[in-house]
Order: structure tokens, then C-alpha cells, then sequence
């Protein structure tokens, strides 16, 4: 399987056909890693990155960053030597290619109300693949617990290639909580994907 930063390199150049302005995220990508390892702060990739890492090959607005606010203070000084600029309080952008990364804080509160915080990036499964990226159980919870449209319909994408023993693995690995909405979501992967294949 290719590299996170490789998928978004396609997934980039062929959106650009339809929108020439989408940065380069994957030399975005290269130089927040290479600052944030200097800096030597603990921190997890979610998001639409996160998203194409596990499978589903899409487009994406941002790189989404998972740290703990004093780290992020510790790893400025590296973020800026790698061309970062600090635009707001949650957003950071990459001078060299236009590309913007989402800051979402450790222990913050979530734009939707009444759901938990924002984990610490310390508390969440990693890839065995690229460890700085979220493993998929922690990707959908994420996904699950912001419930925006988006969120959804990557889970559904997310679901689609998983054999049975897998999707119950994920299942089981989630909190009782969000595992009630996991079958439905499913039956819709299992029905999108049968569509697919009629198709």
C-alpha cells in the first residue's frame, strides 16, 4: 500500500483538473512531520488525511492536527523555520504551497455541543503503518462524534472494504455509545457497495 502523503499526491493532482488553486498538500504534509519531529511533540493526523491513509482516496480542504495547545506553543518556533504562519488561533498555513492546517486542541470542546472534548493525541490507536496517523477505530470515533455529513458518509466509505471479521473488530472497539450507530451505517456501506458493483 503506498504512502499516506503518495495517495494524497494523486488524490491533489487529479482534483486539480477541476480545481487548478488545491495546494500541495503532500509537501505540506512532509514539512509539518519534519517540524513537529523536531519539535518532539506528541501529535496524531485525523481528518480527510486520515481518511485517505485508511483507504478512501478523496479530496481535502486542510490537514486536520490532534495536539495539545502547550505543545503546539513548544513546536512553533520549529513550524515556523519549516514556513508555517500562524493565521488564528486554529489554523496554521504552509507559505510555500498555500496549503492550511486545522488545529484541534487537545481537552477543547467540539464544535458540536454536548459531546466529549477533544482526546489527547497520546490516548488514541496509531496506524502500524505510519504512527503519527490515527488507527481507524480512533478515525471513527472521530468521525462518529463530530457527525457532520462529511463525517458520515466517510465512514460509510471506510466501511465498504472491510471483510466481516474486521468491520466487527472496529465495531467492538468503539464506545457503547457510538456503536449503536455503526450497523446502520454499515447496511448502507454493504448497500452503496453492491450498487457499485451492479453499476
Amino acid at each position: 500500500m503506498e504512502s499516506t502523503a503518495a495517495a494524497l499526491a494523486g488524490v491533489t493532482a487529479f482534483a486539480r483538473a477541476m480545481r487548478p488553486d488545491l495546494p500541495a498538500f503532500d509537501e505540506a504534509l512532509a514539512a509539518l512531520r519534519e517540524a513537529l519531529g523536531r519539535a518532539a511533540v506528541p501529535y496524531a493526523l485525523v481528518g480527510g488525511l486520515a481518511v485517505i491513509h485508511h483507504g478512501y482516496l478523496r479530496t481535502t480542504r486542510d490537514l486536520d492536527l490532534l495536539v495539545g495547545r502547550e505543545e503546539l506553543v513548544r513546536a512553533l518556533p520549529e513550524l515556523e523555520r519549516a514556513g508555517f504562519l500562524r493565521l488564528a488561533e486554529h489554523r496554521l498555513r504552509h507559505r510555500a504551497t498555500g496549503a492550511e492546517v486545522d488545529l484541534l486542541f487537545a481537552g477543547e470542546a467540539r464544535p458540536r455541543p454536548g459531546v466529549p472534548p477533544y482526546p489527547d493525541p497520546r490516548s488514541l490507536g496509531r496506524s502500524e503503518r505510519e504512527p503519527d496517523v490515527v488507527a481507524l477505530p480512533a478515525l471513527v470515533d472521530l468521525k462518529l462524534t463530530a457527525g457532520r455529513h462529511q463525517d458520515l458518509a466517510d465512514v460509510v466509505a471506510l466501511l465498504k472494504p472491510l471483510a466481516e471479521d474486521d468491520y466487527l473488530r472496529l465495531e467492538a472497539a468503539l464506545r457503547p455509545e457510538l456503536r449503536r450507530s455503526l450497523p446502520g451505517l454499515r447496511r448502507d456501506a454493504l448497500e452503496e457497495l453492491a450498487a457499485e458493483r451492479r453499476g
